[in-house]
């Protein structure tokens, strides 16, 4: 402990003999703080300088996740921020994509819920296979970089949280079956 307390003796008077370092130590996170106001547009009437982000959902799956995600852009919560534009052509909504006329295109594959939730009693089917993991597509407007990393983070936290709750229920259901509270022929 004496060691540490000396090192951190040592540095406050290397840090406190040279001004410009401590200067800009001392003036940097207020500079950033301005800087990122200015940018993020908190000093203009405070709101976030996002809003209204025009974002085009083809859902050709027209399933449970594929429904839950479509109506979460939908959602009052994401009102202000989103801008959502239905669509049932995964080419057209890529070219109004090309054309600038929206920050990013959700393409929902068919198949996407079935990929992730198994039909009723297919598990118990000894012939079942898993089907292959069905990947959405976010198709991004390079123009509007900040706008579509929105939309990213928005459908990456979507599928992060459908994830965790299969492999949450998957665990919970094989922990009840192995300590017997659960008869197999009821899992599904």
């Amino acid at each position: 402990m004496r060691k540490l307390f000396i090192i951190g003796i040592k540095d406050l008077k290397l840090m406190f003999g040279d001004r410009a370092a401590l200067t800009f130590m001392l003036l940097a996170p207020f500079l950033l703080t301005i800087g990122m106001g200015f940018v993020t547009g908190r000093f203009s009437g405070g709101s976030s300088g996002l809003s209204d982000i025009p974002v085009i959902i083809v859902n050709l799956d027209k399933q449970d996740l594929g429904n839950a995600l479509e109506d979460l852009f939908n959602s009052k919560d994401l009102a202000d921020l989103m801008e959502p534009i239905a669509s049932s052509d995964p080419e057209t909504a890529r070219h109004l994509i090309d054309d600038n006329q929206a920050s990013a295109a959700i393409i929902i594959p068919e198949g996407f819920t079935e990929s992730i939730i198994p039909a009723d009693g297919a598990t118990l089917d000894p012939n079942y296979v898993q089907p292959e993991l069905v990947k959405i597509e976010v198709y991004a407007n390079p123009s509007s970089p900040t706008s579509a990393g929105v939309v990213k983070a928005i459908v990456d936290e979507f599928i992060s949280r459908v994830e965790e709750g299969r492999t949450s229920g998957m665990t919970s259901i094989v922990q009840l079956m192995l300590n017997g509270l659960l008869n197999p022929l009821n899992a599904e």
